[in-house]
């Protein structure tokens, strides 16, 4: 899974995706609180190992022990148990899990690694620039579109998105009344 502590050279981030940002130590026992990345925080109970990607850019794969639903996240503990001083130094960085191991979606649906950094096409071939961001808004996400000249939000509706193609990493839409 991951190679130890030897640094991102070792592995491709591309080929992992963060399920959790570790916002700090719990307890005394080396156990972590992690805010879930995922839409289905349930999910680190089926998890058995990650990697986990520091903010100093190390990484180091870690087996899970026990798995706690708190409020406001995630409380991760791990065999051997981590030391405090072990456990400060993965807080700020982020749980990760092989791309691979990622439930497939109902089509029509995608991660937002999948669409982040996206090329944005209209349906007439202009380029409108890469996905930088996504906005939730709770009625649909709004894709932050960074172009040469400006940015573009665009609304994740059926009637403005017309293509989307992972292998390829483009998007097609429709430029509506008051996207242009």
């Amino acid at each position: 899974m991951c190679t130890g502590d030897t640094g991102i050279g070792e592995w491709r981030k591309e080929d992992f995706v963060a399920v959790g940002y570790i916002v700090k130590t719990h307890g005394i026992k080396g156990d972590i609180k992690v805010i879930s990345l995922s839409d289905n925080p349930r999910r680190y109970s089926t998890l058995k190992k990650v990697c986990i990607f520091t903010k100093s850019g190390m990484t180091k794969e870690y087996h899970i022990e026990r798995v706690i639903m708190a409020k406001g996240g995630v409380i991760v503990g791990f065999k051997p148990p981590l030391t405090i001083a072990e456990a400060e130094e993965i807080v700020g960085g982020h749980i990760m899990v092989p791309a691979d191991e990622v439930p497939g979606l109902e089509r029509g649906h995608y991660y937002h690694f999948e669409i982040i950094g996206m090329d944005v096409y209209t349906t007439d071939g202009r380029n409108l620039g890469k996905i930088v961001d996504i906005m939730e808004t709770g009625s649909n996400d709004v894709y932050i579109v960074k172009g040469s000249d400006r940015e573009y939000l665009i609304p994740a509706i059926h009637d403005v998105i017309k293509e989307v193609d992972i292998r390829t990493r483009r998007m097609i839409i429709s430029l509506i009344d008051g996207l242009t």
